[in-house]
């Protein structure tokens, strides 16, 4: 093979490798940001919960 075209190629993988490790760290970043927005979501029903189990003791208080 010719010599150019060895270097284009080992050139060509490098980029494809730093873009591979880019989109790994931002698939990391995506995934620790899911989790805590899961978590946050997960806190909000027990509250939403909480405050409709307290309108309905106020509810089943009223006459």
């Amino acid at each position: 093979m010719d010599l150019s075209i060895v270097l284009r190629l080992e050139e060509k993988i490098d980029q494809l490798l730093a873009r591979k490790q880019g989109l790994e760290e931002q698939c990391r970043q995506l995934a620790a940001e899911k989790a805590a927005l899961l978590q946050e979501k997960q806190q909000f029903g027990i509250e939403l919960d909480r405050i409709l189990a307290k309108l309905d003791g106020l509810d089943q208080e009223m006459p």
